[in-house]
């Protein structure tokens, strides 16, 4: 066959060939082959033709086109009995034809073929594009309906009729009516695109690969060979099937398998059996076959379902169709597979197998839900700025967090919607999956009039918990714009988020408008009138009020109490006259309704798939849309396309308006209309007047261009995803409000800056005391207090703090258990009683009366309102006084004094700037200031500040944070700062233990941080550093115990006078505020060893409680439960346990449980930032990032552990030693990161055999050297030994 040489095929039209071995050296015609009509024609073939070149020769002569019709071309192949009729399709079978052809020394051969229209995609996306191509868009017509009004105001509780023609001839005109395709052939779209052109009929036949054909009987035959097990197993299997027949499969090793016959009682001889010799995984031959079956073994009486037809073959056999059509209902597919095989399979047997074709084809439906994260997690760090919200729920009997919802926006989206109109429709539409659920949808216009999708999310339904969700997600996170217009139908859901005070949707940050359409078949449902609904669109159509007018009338004298409905809807909600130019002319919820249908075959794949989907078909718009928008701006047009067509129809129309001039400089003009109702393009036409200056900016082709302008970037293949890091609690038992917690935005990826810290202490240093009330209060429990005012604050990391304060525990979560302030830190650092009764009273008024009787003066009306009292009043009215000439005075400006440091250090409030007087009647007995607990009331306005600083939406956090900061300072050593020098110069032969400013005996421990320059190492730390840090923060990095007896000795007395309270779990109380105090969460420190805490309930419904709105009352009465409580807490005391000293061990079943129940990271994976979107920013590894650091070393040493234990004695030395080397690598890395403890989990690694001693390498190198060299000794004497043979 070698050289350039020609032969001729004979080309013959044919209707139907009978795939069968013809008769031996027959001539093909007859039974076997029916012509067309027609003659054959015949084709010169190259030998060097490939089966391309070939078609197109065909297709040459028949003269038609290859984008219409296909080729089905048969040809007869010789073989030992005749001739067997075989399809050419490829290339390999045109080189089977030239070997027939030369190897019979013919020179032509007979071909048979038929044409196969290719018939227009199914794909709904497809069919949009090649609409598009031929100027139409089927979303033009697409049917209206809606699923989501569930409840409706003002009495129109109804669901929508289909719109009919007149209905879509009133909205003809309107703007959102068109919206364009999501497809272009050049962007990625065929993985979620592609709709087979294929023929049902072709569809529904299930054939096997089969390398060697059967006989006519359909027989197997010995040597026949299949692709693989799976192949031969399905084969047999239909063989089965379509003979009514059964089966058993008796052997199945890697290399054998053997099936027999399984009629019962009495099978017959059937055996097949098959091999893999050589050991391939492509390639099965048959080596026994005793076939057919006798006649007895066929079923009696055929049942509906054949027990081979099974949910893996039928799913085999549907895969084409469901792959084409998602939504194909069960019933179709029953039909199909009784059409094919004779057996109707049951409903639920046909609905399994559906999803398990669903599953081969786009991922299992419960594996999907855990691919989600990592997906997006992957989707975020290729496309910078996209946002991912996740919701959690507690369920299932081990109280796991579950999947809620998700909300999703891609980052090119977010950033083109500020080149867009500010105008949203929002939509809702059911998923058909396995899971339901509901598909909630936010779409914009762009300059072109199209439709701009935005942002998504999936939910369990509609409701107004999901839609205040998600219209809150888009307020947050997508878009901040002033005046943006909302159209909607009339949801409950939606609305009520729509009117959430302080939620950015109500006016004049956004409008809400109605889609005229929903309300229109409100109307039709309610009144039943057909009449009515038409005139009620012509009237909320109507642009003109006078037509407006007309058309209430109108409805008026159809049905008056229609009228009086709609008069008591706000008219700017649905009317266009009423607008005010918020809708830009967009009167329905067109544009979520078509997306919806554009995503209608979508709706019915799992959740990831279709997420995915979105992903595709957006960046299928972005791209499309972004060559037209290139295109234009090439051309140098100024507008959209659709803008300049609307343009030029003004102006034509407004040829027949006459124009007089008034006052040209004011632009004063009088138009008389003609036809047509364009009033402004006739004036700038008759004053050569540019009418561009009328037309909005978002309209231009530099609007429209910036769109699209943000590309999408792939997402890698899911071997190089990141993988995802759950950052816990794995059981939300207790952490039950990390979903509105501030761990759980920065975790997806929201950037929240430091808190603003309240207070007033910069003006409390100002406040110069008379020296006589200094010395009376110094008598007090506050002398130390009045010290600590210099102490200056740190937000980054006090914020830092409060993002691991848990609102439910009272408790900072660190990465080895919990911390928390106690009773003990209040007593140590500020010197403040804990024994007394609660701070608390009554709030019942009077408050100018009280201030002339306790503090001596009449606050004037400005210093004054409500309960709160100006500190300036008092900073200017009782500082520098030269003279007290009496003890009424003196305890007057003590309380003024007091009620200061109330109000700038320990009581205030987030205004900074006032105190409340219900601490005045407190002091009015100063003999029996020290009854009071003054360091409980302290604490409990510090844990009620943490719990509302916790949440997303709160931004700063009023004091006592000086406690706080002390707190952190003594126990923690991250954010410490560095004592260089004191300002106050030491005094020679003096001691110093706790620093040159605590007088011992007379300070509290606060003291010691007082006036000294603070250096931070290095440079002063930033709150993601901070955050990070104690994400990776050890316990060594933690002092459980720093008030240890050489530091107590030198402390004010004060300070341990009720050391015996300080483990009480009791409630603590300072007025309104009521908050749990469980020191058994922290035992290690007051040294005891931690055990598995008893859980007990802050009661987080007392948050709600506040003096907002100046509430008048006793609080004493209110909280008389909790007060008894406290009076009662030393019958509930932690007893002490086991001693603890040094470090717990991570094997500890505290740390087990603390890990199931704890947010374990709170900084989120480092990402990337394209260079096309952001400045670069330096890489800083995050904790996360060490913990996939750290899984990777385990792993890695797992598996070498497993190797070297189980190492052959002849492994070479050099492999040895790098697996030695990797071992000791991970090991090292898991020890230096304080991950070490982590090895002792691994399995016990099992005994190995007696091998060589490989610590001793020199003798290990020693033999192998000797065995080499004896293997190339013994290959030197074979060969010479063949040489002398």
């Amino acid at each position: 066959m070698e050289g350039d040489w020609w032969f001729v095929v004979v080309v013959k039209g044919r209707e139907k060939v009978r795939e069968e071995l013809l008769p031996p050296y027959g001539v093909v015609e007859g039974e076997n082959v029916s012509y067309k009509d027609g003659e054959p024609f015949f084709v010169f073939v190259n030998s060097n033709h490939n089966f391309d070149e070939l078609t197109s020769l065909i297709c040459e002569e028949l003269e038609v086109n290859r984008s219409e019709f296909g080729l089905d071309i048969k040809m007869k192949y010789p073989n030992a009995r005749g001739y067997k009729v075989l399809s050419l399709n490829n290339d390999k079978s045109l080189k089977a034809l030239r070997a027939s052809v030369y190897q019979m020394n013919a020179s032509s051969m007979d071909l048979y073929i038929s044409l196969i229209p290719i018939q227009q995609p199914r794909n709904l996306f497809t069919n949009m594009l090649n609409q598009a191509m031929r100027g139409k868009n089927p979303l033009f017509s697409a049917p209206f309906s809606s699923n989501s009004v569930d409840q409706e105001q003002y009495d129109l509780n109804s669901n929508d009729d289909e719109i009919d023609e007149d209905e879509d001839e009133l909205l003809m005109n309107e703007s959102d009516d068109e919206c364009e395709d999501l497809v272009t052939p050049s962007a990625p779209t065929i993985e979620f695109s592609r709709v087979p052109s294929i023929d049902l009929e072709y569809v529904n036949r299930w054939c096997g690969k089969v390398d060697v054909p059967c006989y006519d009987d359909g027989e197997f035959l010995v040597g026949q060979r299949f692709n693989n097990k799976l192949g031969l197993s399905q084969y047999v299997r239909q063989y089965h099937i379509e003979r009514n027949q059964t089966f058993k499969m008796t052997e199945s090793k890697p290399l054998t398998v053997t099936f027999k016959c399984s009629r019962k009682p009495s099978p017959c001889d059937w055996t097949l059996r098959a091999s893999n010799k050589e050991a391939s995984n492509y390639s099965f031959t048959i080596v026994t076959y005793k076939g057919p079956h006798n006649t007895s073994c066929v079923v009696d009486a055929p049942p509906l379902d054949h027990p081979s037809l099974s949910n893996g073959f039928i799913a085999k056999h549907i895969r084409t169709v469901v792959d084409a059509d998602w939504g194909v209902k069960i019933s179709n597919l029953r039909a199909n597979i009784l059409t094919q095989f004779n057996f109707e399979p049951s409903y639920m047997k046909t609905w399994h197998a559906k999803q398990k074709a669903m599953a081969d084809l786009y991922g299992d439906w419960k594996g999907s839900y855990a691919l989600l994260p990592r997906y997006l997690q992957a989707l975020k760090t290729t496309n910078p700025g996209t946002v991912v919200k996740f919701a959690y729920k507690v369920g299932g009997p081990s109280n796991v967090r579950v999947f809620d919802r998700v909300f999703w926006a891609f980052g090119p989206s977010i950033r083109g919607f500020e080149h867009c109109r500010p105008i949203l429709t929002v939509d809702g539409t059911h998923l058909y999956g396995k899971y339901k659920g509901v598909l909630l949808i936010a779409i914009g216009v762009d300059a072109n009039d199209q439709i701009y999708p935005l942002a998504f999310a999936i939910v369990d339904c509609e409701s107004i918990d999901t839609w205040g969700w998600f219209m809150d997600c888009i307020r947050k996170h997508v878009t901040q714009r002033e005046g943006i217009c909302v159209i909607s139908d009339r949801h409950v859901g939606i609305m009520t988020a729509m009117n959430k005070v302080g939620g950015g949707w109500t006016e004049p940050q956004a409008f809400h408008r109605f889609c005229t359409r929903h309300q229109a078949s409100n109307i039709n449902t309610k009144f039943k009138s057909n009449e009515l609904k038409l005139a009620f669109l012509s009237t909320a159509c109507a642009a003109q009020r006078k037509r407006f007018n007309k058309g209430m009338q109108k409805i008026g004298s159809i049905n008056p109490s229609a009228k009086v409905l709609l008069e008591s809807i706000p008219l700017s909600k649905w009317s266009l006259s009423h607008d005010g130019g918020h809708r830009y002319g967009i009167k329905t919820t067109n544009n979520s309704e078509c997306f919806n249908g554009v995503l209608k075959r979508v709706r019915f794949l799992p959740i990831t798939a279709l997420v995915k989907a979105t992903f595709f078909r957006i960046n299928s718009y972005f791209v499309m849309h972004l060559e037209d928008a290139n295109k234009r701006l090439l051309e140098g047009c100024m507008w959209s396309e659709k803008v300049t067509e609307k343009l030029a129809e003004n102006v034509k129309r407004a040829a027949h308006h006459k124009v007089t001039c008034y006052d040209a400089r004011r632009g004063l003009y009088e138009v008389v209309t003609g036809r047509g109702n364009r009033l402004g393009s006739e004036v700038c036409r008759a004053n050569s007047i540019s009418s561009d200056q009328y037309v909005d900016p978002f309209y231009s082709c530099g609007e429209y261009h910036g769109s699209y302008r943000s590309s999408f970037h792939p997402v890698p293949d899911e071997s190089y995803w990141m993988p995802w890091m759950d950052p816990g609690p794995d059981d939300g038992t207790i952490l039950h409000l990390q979903s509105t917690h501030r761990s759980q935005a920065i975790w997806e990826g929201e950037e929240l800056k430091p808190l603003t810290l309240r207070g007033h202490m910069k003006a409390f240093k100002a406040f110069k005391v008379p020296e006589a009330v200094l010395t009376y209060v110094n008598n007090t429990q506050f002398r130390g207090i009045t010290r600590l005012c210099y102490v200056p604050l740190d937000a980054d990391l006090i914020t830092a703090l409060v993002e691991r304060w848990r609102q439910e525990t009272h408790t900072f979560h660190l990465p080895f258990g919990e911390a928390t302030v106690t009773l003990q830190d209040v007593a140590m650092l500020f010197g403040l009683r804990i024994s007394g009764r609660p701070v608390t009273g009554s709030s019942e008024g009077g408050w100018r009366h009280l201030c002339v009787r306790l503090l001596g003066a009449t606050p004037s009306t400005k210093a004054i309102k409500g309960s709160k009292l100006k500190l300036t009043r008092l900073h200017d009215n009782f500082q520098n006084v030269a003279n007290i000439n009496s003890q009424y005075q003196l305890h007057c400006h003590v309380r003024a004094y007091l009620l200061y440091l109330f109000g700038a250090l320990l009581f205030p409030d987030k205004s900074g700037s006032t105190v409340s007087l219900i601490y005045l009647p407190l002091l009015e007995n100063l003999d029996q200031i020290d009854d009071i607990s003054w360091g409980s009331g302290v604490l409990t306005c510090l844990y009620r500040n943490l719990c509302k600083a916790t949440k997303v939406d709160c931004f700063e956090i009023a004091d006592p944070l000086l406690l706080l900061q002390l707190w952190s300072w003594e126990r923690v050593s991250i954010g410490r700062p560095d004592i260089v020098r004191s300002r106050v110069p030491r005094q020679a032969g003096v001691a110093y233990p706790l620093g040159s400013q605590v007088l011992t005996g007379l300070d509290p421990l606060g003291c010691k941080w007082l006036r000294v320059q603070r250096g931070f190492k290095d440079h002063r730390l930033g709150l993601v550093v901070i955050r990070d840090l104690l994400d990776k923060m050890v316990e060594l990095q933690f002092i459980w115990q720093p008030y240890t007896p050489s530091v107590v000795q030198h402390l004010s007395p004060i300070c341990v006078q009720d050391q015996a309270e300080w483990t009480v779990i009791a409630p603590l109380i300072c007025f309104e505020m009521v908050e749990w105090h469980f020191p058994n969460r922290c035992t290690r420190q007051f040294g005891w060893q931690q055990m598995i805490p008893e859980m007990g309930s802050t009661c987080t419904r007392l948050h709600g409680i506040s003096r907002k709105g100046d509430w008048s009352g006793n609080y004493e009465t209110m909280h008389q439960e909790s007060i008894a409580k406290w009076e009662n807490r030393m019958s509930n005391i932690v007893e002490p346990g086991l001693p603890f000293c040094g470090l717990m061990s991570f094997e500890d079943e505290y740390f087990e449980w603390y890990n199931a129940i704890t947010r374990r990271i709170i900084t989120p994976l480092s990402q990337t930032v394209n260079d096309d979107y952001e400045d670069h920013h330096y890489y800083y590894p995050t904790a996360a990032d060490f913990q996939i650091l750290t899984q990777t070393s385990m792993v890695t040493y797992n598996t070498t552990e497993q190797m070297i234990s189980k190492m052959p004695d002849d492994i070479p030395l050099a492999q040895y030693a790098m697996i030695e080397k990797m071992r000791n690598m991970s090991l090292n890395s898991l020890v230096n990161t304080g991950q070490g403890h982590l090895i002792n989990y691994r399995e016990p690694r099992p005994p190995s055999p007696p091998k060589y001693d490989f610590r001793h390498l020199a003798h290990r190198q020693q033999v192998m050297t000797q065995e080499s060299e004896e293997a190339e000794s013994s290959q030197r004497t074979r060969k010479k030994g063949k040489k002398r043979n």
